[in-house]
């Protein structure tokens, strides 16, 4: 009989993707996936995995009436992870973090099933902080979360296969071959700002730069013309980065980490602190100071701000660490190993 995982994570790209990875890998294992009504529902199911929903609900800064719900939304959510961990009876669960995977987790405690979590940021999310009193392994991206905890294993970001080919190739996207290709993304559900302060200065960029604009999913609102490719999302990133020469976006662990690991330059213009617990500007700060990226504070941002820095950007380019083996590592291999040791 095969062995059973139930993957838990949602919300963003971030938190699905790395999953998928792994569940590529593990075809000797029946995997299923517990999850929100958000972009991991989508994803999952068109890959015909089991896919059961529990109710999530997000701490958001600011905004009291919302979090007095938290604690009613996570009991309900609690329960119905245990009904539904009991009815698959699972031999692990792997969790990539944040609030969907907490319940998920909780519960699987509560019925002594081993977890695996990996933590993709440069600190721990508060989901995580809790999930590492009683998991069994913690993996993580970043080197400085290791301490003198065991639980705590540094391997590294999850990739997928493709991303190991660093090869520049052809596409179906309209490109000017003369011109560098610039990528300009908000993270899988798109950021208003950066949309914003670009929109204005598209014509002016596109008469040096081919654009591709991943606007995240409603907010696509122009179309694409000559060298200007809008899309509203993209689930094969490995064939984008292969053409592209910088990256102008936010500084998500996901995209900031696929970056690093494919020697593309980034211009990171991280979440205000008011909007987000910091992680985002603790990754850009991080990557910054390996001189692999430009960090642009959003509060500063404007369309000619943002106009200047990337001709500027662009004329520097050989100034910032290009990919070498010893950049990053993929730790999809180094994490199956760790799954299969608790497997069996």
């Amino acid at each position: 009989m095969k062995k059973k995982i139930v993957f838990t994570g949602g919300g963003t790209l971030g938190h699905v993707m790395p999953n998928l990875y792994l569940i590529e890998e593990l075809k000797d294992v029946e995997s299923c996936y517990i999850g929100s009504n958000g972009i991991e529902k989508e994803l999952i199911t068109k890959k015909n995995i089991n896919f059961f929903t529990i109710p999530t609900i997000k701490l958001v800064r600011g905004k009291l009436f919302t979090n007095f719900k938290i604690p009613f939304v996570l009991l309900s959510a609690i329960i119905k992870s245990k009904k539904i961990l009991k009815e698959i009876k699972p031999d692990l669960i792997f969790s990539k973090g944040g609030y969907v995977s907490l319940p998920v987790c909780l519960a699987g405690r509560l019925l002594n099933i081993p977890i695996i979590a990996h933590e993709s940021d440069f600190s721990f999310g508060l989901a995580n902080k809790i999930i590492l009193k009683f998991c069994n392994k913690m993996c993580v991206n970043f080197k400085n979360l290791e301490n003198h905890n065991k639980k705590i294993i540094y391997t590294g970001p999850i990739f997928n296969k493709d991303f190991e080919n660093f090869t520049k190739k052809s596409s179906n996207f309209e490109l000017d071959k003369n011109k560098k290709t610039i990528l300009f993304i908000g993270g899988s559900l798109g950021s208003k700002k950066i949309n914003e302060v670009l929109y204005p200065i598209i014509k002016d960029l596109i008469q040096q730069f081919n654009i591709i604009h991943i606007t995240g999913k409603g907010n696509n609102k122009i179309k694409s013309f000559d060298n200007y490719n809008s899309i509203e999302i993209y689930d094969n990133m490995s064939e984008v980065y292969n053409i592209v020469d910088f990256v102008v976006g936010r500084s998500g662990a996901g995209v900031s980490a696929e970056c690093y690991f494919k020697g593309i330059p980034m211009i990171l213009i991280p979440l205000q602190n008011k909007a987000s617990r910091g992680d985002q500007l603790q990754n850009a700060k991080y990557y910054e100071s390996l001189k692999v990226a430009k960090l642009l504070y959003e509060d500063d941002l404007t369309p000619t701000k943002l106009y200047n820095t990337i001709l500027d950007f662009s004329n520097h380019l050989n100034e910032y660490k290009q990919h070498d083996q010893n950049n990053s590592i993929n730790g999809k291999k180094m994490i199956i190993n760790i799954i299969n040791d608790y497997l069996k």
